[in-house]
């Protein structure tokens, strides 16, 4: 994260790679993953598939994490709007509302 306050996203990346690879325990992995994902989507260029690719992670390996229902609601909006999937789309969705209809994601729509 300090190399993101430093020097944007894309200098963010290598860092956070480098702390999933040598701290694949860490009590933080879930978190590392979801940023890497951001930090895929904010660069330039946009990065789309290995932002959804650690979306994945977190939201299939990570379900109890704080930032599992984050993550699927950013593969929902990727689904939708990106790759124009809605039937993708829905399944996110629908994950959302299942899993985690208490979550800030849910109330989003409803």
């Amino acid at each position: 994260m300090d190399a993101y306050k430093q020097g944007g996203a894309k200098k963010a990346i290598a860092p956070m790679q480098n702390f999933i690879k040598n701290h694949p325990n860490s009590v933080y992995i879930s978190n590392a993953y979801f940023w890497l994902a951001e930090f895929n989507l904010a660069i330039e260029p946009t990065n789309y598939s290995e932002a959804k690719k650690n979306f994945e992670i977190v939201a299939t390996k990570y379900p109890q994490s704080a930032k599992a229902s984050s993550a699927l609601y950013r593969l929902y909006s990727i689904a939708q709007d990106v790759d124009h999937k809605p039937a993708l789309a829905a399944q996110y969705k629908s994950k959302i509302l299942s899993q985690y209809p208490k979550s800030e994601e849910a109330r989003f729509f409803k």
